[in-house]
């Protein structure tokens, strides 16, 4: 049997490189020759804390997003082949995590990518995008309308209008989701996006689509924010950071608005977990929450004003219409279009490929890392 090698976390706080066997591909299933892996929060969390692993998981490989080259496909696989430039959305069990030389990986989490695209840039899209995308556009979650540039109506049926010329805010829009966030809102038709942000990712966040640009680190960002919605209900909202602090900003803005003009209530998406303190890394006690605290339901407590939507992105596969189009159909089309930027790159290709690996985990779990994607150099 072939065998290639693994990163993987084989205890709490214990990183290592395993040997796993290669699978052959199921039906439904792509085998790649991984080239680049992206290194996100969670893998951290799921290094120090355990995060979302059961003692019977370990040795937990890690990598959610990748890239690399086809090497195989199961006998239902049609839009991609044998020798395709690929990225890779890495959510579902072991065989399937990124930082391995031979991911196997469901067809419904796999986009070819245009020769113009490098492979390591590549990498830095699936998972974000894909959360993003889903978060927007996903059945469960906000279910915008559907631009007929991307798919028929007939893809999403029976989906409510939404006001593209209302406000939509996305608080952490310079983290790398919130980025993709800014560019999905931008690709429904939103025409009204306002991104908060530290004030040196404004520009690029006005490049992907932003209409108004607020730093969180101002005191009065809150007041600033309602002054520029100018009395107007937001249709939507999402927080990339999901913190006591950030969800305590929204909702002065949200509630205020919400006083301010009729309609319906803004849907706020929190993408999962929700923490406490005041950013994406905490101490090593600090909470992270997967259902809503009890603080949460206080900040929120008026179902008229805001309606709270948490999005766990490891569902995606879980709704038929995002299954089907966000990594197979729209991701494609979007880079043919050029309709998509990815983030900026932080690459690590010196040292072992453990040592990039720690390296990577470091600089995410210390907060070292803006506005960039970690990418490791398999």
């Amino acid at each position: 049997m072939s065998t290639h090698t693994a990163v993987a976390t084989t205890a709490l706080g214990v990183l290592e490189v395993i040997t796993l066997p290669t699978p052959t591909p199921d039906s439904d299933e792509i085998l790649v020759d991984a080239r680049y892996s992206a290194l996100i929060p969670f893998d951290g969390y799921q290094l120090n804390f355990g995060y979302a692993l059961q003692p019977g998981d370990y040795p937990g490989v890690l990598g959610f997003a990748g890239s690399g080259i086809v090497k195989a496909v199961g006998s239902n696989v049609t839009h991609v082949k044998v020798g395709d430039r690929v990225a890779t959305l890495n959510i579902v069990g072991k065989k399937n995590k990124a930082l391995q030389a031979f991911p196997v990986v469901p067809q419904s989490q796999i986009a070819k990518i245009p020769d113009s695209l490098p492979l390591d840039q590549a990498a830095t899209l699936a998972d974000n995008y894909a959360t993003a995308m889903f978060t927007v556009f996903g059945t469960p979650n906000l279910a915008f309308p559907i631009p007929e540039s991307l798919a028929p109506a007939s893809a999403a049926p029976g989906r409510k209008p939404v006001d593209l010329s209302a406000p939509v805010i996305v608080y952490g829009a310079g983290a790398s989701s919130g980025q993709f966030l800014v560019q999905a809102f931008r690709i429904a038709g939103c025409t009204n996006i306002f991104a908060v942000a530290s004030s040196h990712h404004h520009a690029l966040l006005r490049s992907l689509g932003a209409t108004a640009c607020f730093d969180y680190h101002t005191p009065d960002v809150a007041a600033q924010i309602r002054a520029a919605s100018a009395g107007a209900r937001f249709s939507a909202a999402a927080d990339v950071v999901a913190t006591r602090t950030s969800l305590g900003i929204l909702s002065d803005v949200l509630a205020h608005a919400a006083r301010e003009a009729a309609g319906p209530p803004t849907r706020l998406a929190i993408l999962v977990p929700i923490k406490e303190g005041d950013s994406v890394t905490n101490a090593r006690d600090s909470a992270m929450h997967v259902a809503f605290p009890e603080w949460l339901d206080a900040l929120f407590a008026d179902p008229s004003a805001v309606v709270l939507l948490p999005i766990y992105m490891f569902q995606l596969n879980q709704d038929a219409f995002s299954r089907e189009y966000v990594m197979p159909v729209f991701l494609p089309r979007l880079l043919e279009q050029g309709a998509l930027q990815p983030n900026a790159m932080r690459r690590l290709k010196e040292g072992s490929l453990l040592d990039r690996v720690r390296e990577g985990i470091e600089l995410l779990s210390n907060n070292k890392i803006s506005g960039e994607k970690v990418v490791v150099d398999l």
